[in-house]
């Protein structure tokens, strides 16, 4: 009788809430094995082999991690009651080429107009084919939201109300991408080597945004597993963030369970890391596979040509030149956008103004910002681009004008280093039009085909565009960017002026 006792308290089950319940089953044998046999196995956090490997597992869910060389993490789930076999390896990390640009990551943002069914949780039961499974709840999904659509029509036309409905707040703001940083790095897509002068004319940068998120939680027996699904739009920009692509993808993360031994142990510490890791692996996958993508394909390749299209254009030069250093405050203005506002300057006398490109870049490539110039006496003048060349972040703008002073243009390099200068701007703000710097000219950098004059002068926003000139009124430059950091002051550069009529395709 004693031994019938111990025989039914071993298989009463242990109840786990209200209804579910779990039986005690001891710990299994499974094989754990990767289609790559270079691939290193970690179960809960620690390595357990390289190619395949059979171990003793606790009864539950397991957490299991793919290393392999050239690849991404791949992230499965192991169930003590079955064998984990063929794992493949996952999405291949590609090195960058000699001919590709390097690649910049914007950000990766949720934008979810609304939460109620653009953020769902979808429960899935499967025991053999889990694609057929999720499909099946896809379509369940896809029917009870086209019918909760029509019902809110039609509630919304006898309320008299808008079909747009209530738009509703992001859930979040920013998506970490520190793992795809990581990976662009170790790919060679992020230049380590120049770090001030970078290759900006062969950089492209990207910008994502999760429009939808299903996230799934997956019942096998009486274990459960989630993954994510995201609808995540790639925007392709240039370095003035200006966009001028875009790729739509919809992308699985991998098998990830916050019911592991692993984040059970660790669950104080882990678990915002374990929900966060499902999105950044999603990300991931989804960066990964632009590589396949044929649009991606004709904007990865670097640029070699830096010219413009635009015909040579006859300017009139001016009569009433710039030829002393305070005259030139009758030629700078303010120049003020959609964006925000930045600097330029007259060279000629009867309207044609010079800025930076990024001054006047708007939010989609070739469509700039409407302009606005402010002169010396306060004029607010309608601008209009007459023509730009990006690669060296020029424009020239015309304004129906008289100026009084304009600056003229050479293409003689007619300083040295060491030589004052001076730069009239706006920095901070458009109140502090016609403001003064100055500093010197420390030297002339040529790096990744652009040269530039290295200032030693205290810029800031607001700056870019500005001229530089000397005692005299001579032109030397354009203000375009400064350094910033820590124990980092009064280094600026500007374009050199000798070579705006060959960027822009100028003469008198």
């Amino acid at each position: 009788m004693k031994k019938l006792l111990i025989i039914l308290f071993l298989i009463v089950p242990v109840f786990i809430g209200s209804s579910a319940f779990k039986f005690i089953i001891k710990s299994g044998k499974v094989t754990v094995s990767s289609n790559n046999k270079d691939s290193k196995i970690f179960v809960d956090n620690e390595e357990i082999g390289v190619g395949s490997c059979t171990l003793n597992v606790e009864r539950g869910i397991h957490q299991v991690v793919l290393q392999t060389p050239g690849y991404k993490n791949t992230y499965y789930c192991l169930f003590s009651s079955q064998d984990a076999t063929n794992l493949d390896e996952g999405n291949k990390i590609n090195d960058r080429k000699e001919h590709e640009k390097f690649i910049e990551i914007l950000c990766v943002k949720l934008k979810i107009k609304d939460k109620n069914k653009d953020y769902i949780s979808e429960k899935v039961h499967w025991e053999k084919d889990i694609d057929a499974a999720i499909i099946a709840a896809d379509k369940r999904q896809k029917s009870e939201a086209n019918q909760e659509e029509v019902i809110e029509l039609k509630n919304n036309k006898n309320k008299g109300a808008s079909l747009n409905g209530e738009k509703t707040e992001n859930p979040n703001d920013v998506i970490f991408i520190g793992n795809l940083y990581k990976t662009l790095k170790k790919s060679g897509f992020i230049d380590t080597v120049n770090k001030v002068f970078a290759d900006n004319n062969n950089t492209l940068v990207l910008e994502g945004e999760v429009r939808r998120v299903v996230h799934y939680s997956i019942n096998k027996s009486l274990d459960n597993y989630e993954k994510v699904k995201l609808d995540l739009v790639w925007y392709i920009e240039n370095t003035y963030e200006e966009k001028i692509d875009s790729i739509s993808t919809q992308i699985l993360s991998g098998d990830f369970s916050s019911y592991s031994t692993y984040y059970q142990k660790y669950k104080s510490s882990s678990m915002e890391n374990y929900e966060s890791k499902m999105f950044n692996d999603a990300i991931e996958i989804s960066y990964l596979n632009l590589y396949k993508d044929p649009t991606f394909a004709k904007y990865i390749n670097q640029e070699k040509d830096f010219t413009i299209s635009d015909p040579l254009l006859s300017l009139a030069a001016p009569k009433n030149a710039v030829v002393d250093k305070t005259d030139a405050s009758l030629a700078s203005v303010i120049v003020k956008t959609g964006r925000g506002h930045g600097s330029g300057f007259a060279i000629t006398q009867n309207g044609f103004i010079i800025t930076n490109y990024h001054v006047i870049a708007g939010k989609i490539g070739d469509k700039q910002s409407s302009i606005k110039i402010i002169t010396a006496n306060g004029d607010e003048l309608e601008g209009k681009v007459v023509r730009y060349n990006k690669y060296r972040d020029l424009a020239l703008i015309k304004v129906d004008k008289e100026f009084e002073k304009a600056f003229k243009l050479t293409n003689v390099k007619s300083f040295k280093n060491l030589d004052l200068v001076y730069t009239i701007g706006t920095p901070k703000s458009v109140e502090l039009g016609q403001s003064v710097s100055s500093g010197v000219i420390s030297n002339e950098r040529k790096n990744n085909n652009n040269n530039l004059l290295q200032l030693g002068m205290s810029v800031n926003t607001g700056n870019s565009g500005g001229p530089v000139f000397d005692n005299n009124g001579i032109l030397h430059g354009v203000i375009e960017a400064k350094l910033i950091g820590n124990n980092t002051e009064g280094v600026a550069f500007a374009i050199p002026a000798y070579l705006i009529q060959e960027y822009l395709n100028l003469k008198y």
